[in-house]
Parts: C-alpha cells; structure tokens; sequence
C-alpha cells in the first residue's frame, strides 16, 4: 500500500499570504464596508479542502526515463498495472479536471479492451 504525506510549506505559505495581501487591496479599492482576511495558516487539512482535486504522483508520459505510465495509464514497469484518474497529472491545470480524468479513462479502457486483452500483459507503448 502507498502512502504519500505532503504539507504545506513555509514558501507556500508566503506565497498565500502574498496574493491575499493582493486581493486586499483590489478589494479595498473598491471600497467596500468590510474586508475580512483569511490567511492560511498551520498544516494541510483535507477537511477545508474538498474540492482541491489534488493531482500528480504517477506521472503520465513519452519514456519510464520521467514517468510512471505510458499514454494508455499503463504503468513501464508492471504492464497489468493501470492508474487512472488525476494522478497521471504532471500538475493541476487550475480547473476541475473530471472532464480530462474521464477521457483519459475512456482512452485507457479502449485501449484495455482492443489491445491489451489481446496480448495480456504486454506494454501496449514500447519504451
């Protein structure tokens, strides 16, 4: 079983507190009754962050030289292995990606279904 721990780090942190400083000030240009700042601070939560479509950690890509799995989610390594979903991702693109996770997913599972189960456990992208 993979474990993977990540925290914020004291630039992020920085970097946070840098675009509210920002918004701040966008905000009080416009002159508004009130302004109230909410800084991150502490440790990453999962609870405040729901929707934070965290990405990454088996990386999508051309050669096992610097990634995880080939274009069809399957891993250079272990070829019955497939990983779909958003940690294919070598970033978050800044938008909910579903849409993307889901045509990776059809890709994949295309590919599954016409190649891979015709040669079982074969890479289906040589390296």
């Amino acid at each position: 079983m993979l474990r993977m721990a990540f925290d914020f780090t004291d630039n992020e942190h920085k970097m946070s507190d840098y675009l509210t400083d920002r918004a701040a000030e966008v905000a009080r240009a416009m002159n508004p009754r009130e302004i109230k700042l909410n800084r991150r601070t502490g440790s990453w939560n999962v609870t405040p962050y729901q929707t934070t479509h965290n990405t990454g950690g088996a990386i999508m890509g051309d050669s096992p030289r610097d990634s995880f799995t080939n274009k069809y989610l399957q891993s250079w390594d272990v070829p019955n292995l497939f990983v779909l979903g958003a940690t294919a991702f070598p970033q978050n693109a800044g938008y909910n990606p579903t849409g993307t996770v889901a045509a990776l997913a059809y890709h994949a599972a295309d590919a599954i279904k016409a190649q891979y189960l015709k040669a079982p456990h074969q890479p289906l992208v040589q390296a």
